[in-house]
Parts: structure tokens; C-alpha cells; sequence
């Protein structure tokens, strides 16, 4: 199989009858999730690999003697302490969080390197928000709301479902399980970054919590009792977690990339140069879609069962996190300058941030070499109708409904500054949101998927309800809630398929040929190896960043980072 353009391609009837082919088989499916563009019925040629399936296995084969070594008690009753979450972790390692969760440092370094590392983002002065923190009597008294805001210190994470990029429905009660109701809270939590005036160093801290969004409401802070603070943090973790799983994870990379990978089958031949460049990138995402409409979020299943909502409310945020995305303003460098994170002189510690932009920076120098080889003009841009005819149905609300997606490609660049964001999506953005769940989740007792006891009260008598360490027993997942979220994480950060920037396994598979073979005489596979060279730059840059950081980010080393969205 040689690469062409369609205007090069000698054999035209081929090609056409091939995209007709496609177009039967791959149909977009627009009810399931109303109004996402989804695949209808997944080709077979899209299922997993005997490899990827015994790879897989193999990979897990430690979950079932973990499990059951581990004590079997009531099932749905709150655990006796703390100390009960560690005992889970029989065969399988625990997870470092679990030595550190209860501190500060380890809550706010979870905004910056955690499973959930996008939401946090500077507070503007002229933001009604900075109020809660006008109204807050008994803040540090050396602390200086006014000043930290005009010095762009104060940070911001609000799952209220007011912020622009986490319009979340309104959850009238949350969902319920055998004993009772569970609980979603909305917090918004402030962050201080504190320099200590050596050299550039400083921290991110914890300075405020507000789980109520209600007017007036009680505004939590490090100087209440620790079982308070701690009892507000969790509140915070638990609606990270699902803000995490249904928009980080499953809305803005699984759903947001699934019509680019149909209208990729649909419209480019198989031998189309981007058709070859991007479908390692797609790599088994459709069929692990599919599966995870029919299983993961069907009814019953664990997202219905161990997230705070009912399946309704938490689905919606899915729908949400989907409605907000596009492909022009969730290009990394472009959604960090959103969110006021993409100076490194005003926060000098943001390692999703610094390690990102490495592997987006070698992605755009590969994709613009390769683009540039087959595209070496604007003209031939223009004259490929197959590009023209995939960028117009992905665009179109009658075909892949993408955002941000101009209906016509008129220069390299253009195309360039697309496929970029496709690839750091599909491998680097995917990477950072789902193998980090074992070391951050699979611990419920740091990341805890649904609350079981609601947030405190206002009393009778006018005070704030009283919380105990009974509280947080209560509040945290029972028995069988906690063992099946240890279990889920591990299924889904256990595995990896392959590795950003290493093509033939896929190749392999998909075309029967190698890489190079496919490549041969071209200087893409030149290409390639300067792409791989570049990643191992990055690589060594990120290890020698760890050495500095008092915790390490390994989610965005690409040694570690896969191509697609193929677990």
C-alpha cells in the first residue's frame, strides 16, 4: 500500500468504491446521546486484537487475588477507620497518595499534578467570586486578599456548575445505593500560590472551601478544627472525581474524538496520507466506546453505581463537558492561556502544564513535517477533495457536529494546528486523565467517586451541624462501593498498548505491513525517528524535572504516554 492524495492516486474506482464501503459502515448515531455525534454499529474491524486481549489480561491478572484477600464484612455499612481504605491493597501496591492524602499539600498539588489537573484557574479581581473571600474574618492575618489578587496569586476550582467550563445540571438529591442516597457536592475551592523568595520556588496551598453555593453560607479554611477542614476536602475530592470521570475523561477526550474518528473512516481512503496518520491515534477508541455505552455507563453499571449522581444527572455532565469543547480553544497552549495557567514567571510549579507542552511541542514539529511532505503547497490542500469533504461533515451539524473545526481547510498551517490537537488528545490528553487514576482513585479514601452523607446543615439553633470522625466514615464510600472503585480504576489504568510515537505494532495490525514498509522511500520515516528522538528529549527533561519536584508527574512521560484512547 503506497500513500497517495486522491489527485495523485491512480487507481480512482478503487478508492471510490472503498469510501463507499465505509460510508455504509460507518453511520453516525445521533439518539443514544442526544445531540453527540456517535457511531452507530461499530465495525469488525474495529474490535480488539487476540494481542490487545491477551495483553490485557495478562496485564490484570493480579486484580482477583487482591480482592479476594481482602477482608469480606458487610458489604454496605461505613468502615470501622481510615486505616480500613489501606487494607484493600493486599496483593496490589498501594498507591503512594494513601500516606499523604489528609494534607494540604497533597489536596493542592492535586490541582496541579493530580488525575484532574484542568480545573484549576486564576481568579480575576474583578471576579464576584473573590466576595467569599472578602467575607472570611479569620483568614491568616498576614494575608492580604487585595494584594494577592493585583500579584495574580489566588486560584480558583468551582464545581458549582456556574463556571464556563463546568456547567454541571443541578443535582436535586444525587443518586441512591441499598442503604439510602448519595451525595454530589458543588464546592468552589481558593487556592494561594505562596512564593517562599528563593529563587522561584513556592507552593500551592489550600485557603478556603465553600460547599454550599448558596449566598452567605459557611466558608471553610486551614484555621477550623482539622476534622472540618478535612471533612471539606473530601467534599472537594469527590466532586473532582466526577468531574474527572464524565468531563475531563470520558466527555472530552472519549466522546469529543469519537465523530473525528468516524468522519476519518468516511471520508479518507485508507491509503490517504492522513487517514495513515491519524488511525494509529484511533486505535481501537471506537470499540472501547461502544463498550463503555454498553457497559461502564449503561444502567447498573459502575458509573450508575459508584458515581454521586443519579445516571441521568451524571450523563449530562458528559453532555456538557461535550457542548463546551472545541477543537480551536482546547488546543493545550490555547486552553491554559483560558484558564490564566500558561505563565510559568506568575506559577512556576504546574507540571500538567510544563510536561504537556513538551509532548505537544514534538507532536506539531512530527505533524507538521509529515503534512508538509504530502501538502507541499496551499494549492494542494485545496485540490484534495477527500480533506475538503472530511473537514465539511465534521463541521456540519448533520455530520460530526465538532467545534471549532472550520467547514474548509485553505492552508498547511490550518491543517497542522488541527491534527495536533487530534494526537495530543487521543494520546498525551488521554494519558494524563486515565492512568492516573489507579494512583489517585483506586484509594477511595482520597478520591472518593460519591459522598454518603450529605454536606452540614445550619441547626435549629441557628449553628453549623457539628462534624465528627464518624462523619468522614460516613461520608466516605461503605465496603463494596470502595472495593469495586479500587477495581475499576485498576482495570482501566492496568494496561497500556503501545507507545506515543511508535507506529508498527499498529501498523502491524492494521495494514499487515510495517511502518517503514508502508513509508518506504519517503522521508517520513525519517521523520518518524526525529519524533521518537524528540519524545526522548522530552523524557529526559521531565525526569530531570522530578528530581526537583516534591512529588513526581509521571503522567505525561512519554515512555508511559500511549497513541490512542484505546483502554
Amino acid at each position: 500500500m503506497k500513500p497517495f492524495l486522491p489527485q495523485d492516486d491512480p487507481n480512482q474506482e478503487k478508492r471510490k468504491d472503498y469510501l463507499h464501503r465505509q460510508q455504509k459502515a460507518y453511520q453516525f448515531d445521533y439518539e443514544s446521546l442526544s445531540p453527540l455525534a456517535l457511531l452507530k454499529n461499530v465495525p469488525a474491524v474495529e474490535n480488539f486484537s487476540s494481542k490487545y486481549i491477551g495483553e490485557r489480561i495478562l496485564a490484570t491478572s493480579e486484580l482477583p487475588a487482591n480482592m479476594l484477600a481482602a477482608d469480606s464484612r458487610t458489604f454496605f455499612d461505613p468502615l470501622d477507620e481510615l486505616q480500613d481504605y489501606e487494607d484493600f491493597f493486599t496483593r496490589l501496591p498501594l498507591p503512594a497518595v494513601a500516606k499523604i492524602y489528609q494534607t494540604d499539600r497533597s489536596f493542592a498539588e492535586q490541582r496541579l499534578s493530580g488525575a484532574n489537573p484542568m480545573v484549576l484557574r486564576l481568579l480575576d479581581a474583578s471576579d464576584p467570586r473573590t466576595q467569599i473571600l472578602a467575607d472570611i474574618s479569620n483568614l491568616h492575618p498576614l494575608f492580604d486578599l487585595r494584594r494577592e489578587l493585583q500579584k495574580n496569586n489566588i486560584y480558583i476550582a468551582d464545581y458549582t456548575g456556574t463556571d464556563e467550563h463546568y456547567r454541571a445540571p443541578a443535582l436535586v438529591g444525587g443518586g441512591t445505593y441499598e442503604k439510602g442516597r448519595k451525595y454530589l457536592p458543588k464546592p468552589l475551592a481558593f487556592f494561594a500560590w505562596r512564593w517562599t523568595g528563593v529563587r522561584d520556588l513556592g507552593e500551592m496551598t489550600p485557603i478556603a472551601i465553600q460547599l454550599d453555593p448558596n449566598p452567605g453560607s459557611h466558608v471553610y479554611t486551614p484555621l477550623d478544627p482539622p476534622v472540618d477542614w478535612l471533612f471539606a476536602k473530601l467534599c472537594v475530592q469527590v466532586a473532582d472525581a466526577n468531574h474527572h470521570e464524565m468531563s475531563s475523561h470520558l466527555g472530552r477526550t472519549h466522546l469529543v474524538m469519537e465523530p473525528i474518528a468516524i468522519v476519518t473512516a468516511r471520508q479518507l481512503a485508507q491509503n490517504h496520507p492522513l487517514s495513515l496518520l491519524l488511525k494509529p491515534h484511533f486505535r481501537f477508541m471506537l470499540i472501547n466506546n461502544e463498550l463503555a455505552r454498553s457497559s461502564l455507563i449503561a444502567p447498573g453499571g459502575p458509573v450508575d453505581e459508584l458515581l454521586g449522581g443519579t445516571l441521568a444527572e451524571t450523563m449530562e455532565l458528559s453532555r456538557e463537558a461535550c457542548s463546551t469543547w472545541s477543537l480551536d480553544r482546547f488546543a493545550l497552549p490555547a486552553e491554559l492561556k483560558n484558564r490564566g495557567m500558561d505563565d510559568p514567571n506568575q506559577l512556576p510549579h504546574y507540571p500538567y502544564r510544563d510536561d504537556g507542552l513538551l509532548l505537544w511541542d514534538a507532536i506539531e514539529t512530527f505533524a507538521s513535517g509529515y503534512l508538509k511532505y504530502f501538502y507541499p503547497t496551499d494549492e494542494a490542500i485545496v485540490q484534495d477533495v477527500e480533506l475538503q469533504t472530511w473537514a465539511q461533515e465534521l463541521a456540519s451539524e448533520t455530520g460530526g457536529k465538532v467545534k471549532g473545526m472550520p467547514s474548509k481547510i485553505d492552508t498547511v498551517e490550518q491543517l497542522i494546528a488541527i491534527v495536533t490537537t487530534v494526537i495530543f488528545t487521543c494520546g498525551p490528553q488521554h494519558s494524563a486523565v486515565n492512568f492516573p487514576q489507579y494512583e489517585y482513585m483506586a484509594f477511595a479514601a482520597n478520591m472518593p467517586l460519591a459522598a454518603y452523607r450529605d454536606i452540614p446543615k445550619i441547626t435549629a439553633s441557628g449553628t453549623l451541624e457539628v462534624i465528627t470522625p464518624k462523619d468522614i466514615l460516613r461520608l466516605l464510600p461503605p465496603y463494596k462501593r470502595a472495593a469495586d472503585q479500587l477495581k475499576i480504576m485498576f482495570i482501566l489504568a492496568a494496561y497500556r498498548y503501545d507507545r506515543l510515537g511508535y507506529y508498527d505494532k499498529s501498523f502491524r495490525e492494521l495494514y499487515h505491513m510495517s511502518f517503514d514498509e508502508v513509508f518506504a522511500a519517503t522521508p517520513i520515516q525519517f521523520l518518524v525517528r526525529q519524533f521518537q528522538q524528540n519524545l526522548n528529549i522530552a523524557e529526559q527533561k521531565i525526569d530531570a524535572n522530578n528530581q526537583k519536584r516534591v512529588i513526581p508527574y509521571f503522567s505525561l512521560k512519554p515512555s508511559l504516554v500511549i497513541n490512542s484512547i484505546s483502554i
